[in-house]
């Protein structure tokens, strides 16, 4: 198969990926990113004959088994396995998430700080993946949670 970018979308493009491959976070730097994109994906459309088969989805999913690494690192069946859900959230509260933590005391037990590390980094991680931007807030004086120890 071959596809045919002129050299501004093959740049474009580049850059996008080159991001990618350094933080394996695909988020959207530039719209110009977004357009490369749509282009890429209105070409794809026009060669590809298995989006307008019947078995579709199972097309995609051997694809998707024949270019996946060793690690499956991006297998959603193997994230199931390792007892990891999906968890739809709105960017706010995946805000808050990331925030919550900046609230645990010093003094609390590193397990608690670790488990909250945790779910902030993802947290971030998320928002940075969908591209969206995230400031942290600093929490005011008194916002502390309580640890008893």
């Amino acid at each position: 198969m071959q596809l045919n970018l002129t050299e501004d979308e093959a740049l474009v493009l580049f850059e996008l990926l080159s991001r990618f491959s350094e933080d394996s976070i695909l988020g959207i730097a530039d719209q110009a990113e977004q357009r490369v994109l749509w282009n890429l994906q209105a070409i794809l459309e026009q060669v590809l004959l298995e989006l307008f088969q019947e078995n579709y989805q199972q097309q995609l999913a051997t694809a998707r088994d024949w270019l996946r690494d060793d690690a499956g690192l991006t297998n959603a069946d193997q994230e199931q396995q390792k007892g990891r859900l999906a968890l739809w959230l709105e960017p706010n509260q995946i805000r808050f998430l990331a925030n919550e933590w900046r609230k645990i005391p010093p003094n609390a037990p590193e397990t608690v700080r670790k488990k909250w590390g945790e779910v902030a980094f993802r947290s971030m991680a998320a928002l940075h993946q969908a591209g969206i931007e995230y400031e942290p807030e600093t929490p005011q004086s008194g916002e502390a949670y309580q640890v008893d120890q």
